[in-house]
């Protein structure tokens, strides 16, 4: 028997075995139980080939800014993703949102569109600043990456995590990518000085909103073996 067609009857009968009807869920399990036996297939096995993924490479810097990192977070945990960076060296990162069904395709759409929003947004608001050094100009230019993430963040419902969606995709990044790390970034510290930067940031993401969201964190999970 084909072992992709095993995994979905495996699937199926765990699924059942979640009825309401204790006679029919008994039975079911009984079955994926019989059938991981016989072809010694985990639970990590079925789980794990529920997942599907969905990748981006957007050019950024191989360490990227906090806020692109928090946008990535915020579109994936909407979506009921995970976001994982595998970074080559020398290369830009790539960014892979980890999910069930058509999760992460529809995230990886919706970070590509938000990012290249946000990243037009911010430029525009720093070629207004010709007044400023370099080093002044992008600096209020993340502040206002920054406010406009906050806005975002918002205009969405409080998110709760699917827990089958969780398992399922911690089996897949156990099966094929092994260990990850984390990267820590922090957000540039907003002074008195950025009241405009905060203003037209959060005025510039009045018409921007997800379906679902998170309180924006500036942690990122990247890929060691990646």
């Amino acid at each position: 028997m084909d072992y992709r067609k095993i995994i979905d009857k495996i699937a199926k009968c765990l699924r059942l075995s979640e009825s309401g009807n204790p006679n029919e869920a008994a039975s079911a399990l009984r079955q994926a139980r019989r059938l991981m036996h016989k072809y010694a297939v985990s639970e990590d096995d079925v789980r794990a080939a529920e997942v599907a993924e969905a990748a981006i490479n957007t050019g950024l810097d191989y360490t990227p800014p906090f806020w692109v990192l928090a946008l990535g977070n915020l579109v994936a945990r909407a979506f009921d993703c995970e976001m994982f960076l595998a970074r080559h060296f020398g290369c830009p990162p790539e960014y892979r949102f980890i999910g069930l069904g058509h999760g992460p395709k529809v995230a990886t759409y919706t970070f590509r569109v938000l990012l290249r929003q946000l990243n037009l947004s911010r430029d525009n608001f720093i070629a207004g600043m010709s007044e400023f050094d370099a080093d002044e100009r992008q600096r209020r230019g993340d502040v206002f990456a920054q406010a406009w993430l906050f806005r975002v963040a918002r205009t969405v419902t409080e998110f709760v995590t699917n827990e089958r969606t969780r398992k399922a995709v911690a089996a897949h990044i156990r099966s094929e990518y092994g260990e990850t790390a984390e990267i820590l970034t922090d957000p540039v510290a907003m002074e008195s000085r950025d009241f405009d930067a905060i203003r037209y940031g959060m005025r510039a993401a009045e018409d921007v909103s997800l379906l679902r969201s998170m309180a924006v964190h500036p942690v990122c999970r990247y890929l060691l073996s990646a």
